[in-house]
């Protein structure tokens, strides 16, 4: 039986309008889409070129309207017509490698617009979960800006680089990207960890005390707790430099509580607690700040 002769099905609305002049058969489960040649040629200079040529190839049967196979499954033909169609809404991705299917036929088809719209749902949708597969994804198509996103979502690993970080992306990218990765990894642990220093130098920690005499001696240098914490956070932020690893450090608690022990009086006392919380956040605005002068080297 020849490809003409054998059996088809319709796509679904709205790929089932039988005013459409060209019609895309997915080959691998023979589903006809009916669409219009105009808003194929916005969508895409492949197919904008494509129907510039003769249609003298396979033509529906009744309405004799041209018809062009195409490799990708109708699932991935749906997403990727529904994310340009007019009056049409994106369905979201079911699975991850569903999306990477479309994103790889919207580069096919260079299909811009379709494209940074697939990314960012993409992103919206798996970023927290797939980071590396899709830092791995990103530097396989070239896209430097999403590459940048991905490894600043990777921060979020402690110990990048160690064989339990293993992924399924990793298979199809370069050693030199995950080398950059793991370098921009390095280099943002890095510029955390001194966050520490320059804010012990630049005296924030005095306004963490009152103006009464008996804490006025202290006041002239570090406070030991408040090293101890910089320093062991520090060491954290090394490894995994982002907003969470202070949030979550245990460092913390134990410096708020040596803190109190530690005050000299108790307006200090009541102060440190409300003092500490304002010196976090301080701290991890100055982090924020270190790790986005940082970037992920170019690729080139």
């Amino acid at each position: 039986m020849s490809d003409a002769e054998e059996p088809t099905i319709t796509a679904t609305a709205p790929f089932d309008n039988p005013d459409g002049d060209i019609i895309l058969r997915s080959t691998t489960d023979r589903v006809d889409f009916h669409t219009f040649k105009f808003i194929l040629s916005l969508m895409s200079p492949v197919f904008k070129d494509k129907f510039k040529l003769p249609q003298d190839g396979l033509k529906s049967g009744a309405s004799s309207v041209p018809i062009i196979p195409v490799a990708e499954s109708s699932a991935t033909l749906e997403s990727l017509l529904l994310f340009y169609y007019p009056a049409a809404t994106p369905k979201a991705f079911g699975t991850f490698y569903d999306a990477v299917d479309v994103m790889k036929a919207a580069k096919k088809y260079d299909m811009q617009v379709v494209l940074r719209r697939t990314v960012d749902l993409v992103i919206a949708q798996f970023l927290p979960d797939r980071v590396l597969e899709l830092y791995a994804l990103f530097c396989q198509l070239g896209w430097q800006d999403y590459a940048q996103i991905a490894a600043t979502q990777a921060l979020e690993i402690k110990d990048l680089g160690r064989p339990s970080h293993m992924f399924n992306g990793m298979r199809n990218i370069t050693a030199f990207d995950y080398h950059r990765l793991l370098a921009y990894h390095q280099e943002c642990g890095v510029a955390a960890q001194e966050v520490g220093g320059s804010l012990l130098s630049g005296g924030h920690h005095r306004n963490l005390m009152c103006a009464g005499p008996l804490c006025f001696r202290t006041k002239a240098g570090p406070i030991p707790w408040l090293k101890a914490y910089l320093d062991e956070s520090g060491k954290e932020l090394l490894i995994r430099p982002c907003e969470s690893t202070l949030l979550e450090s245990a460092s913390y608690i134990h410096a708020t509580i040596k803190a109190i022990e530690d005050a000299k009086c108790y307006n200090c006392k009541y102060k440190l607690i409300e003092g500490i919380a304002g010196f976090r956040a301080l701290y991890i605005a100055q982090v924020k700040e270190a790790i986005a002068k940082v970037k992920l080297a170019d690729a080139d």
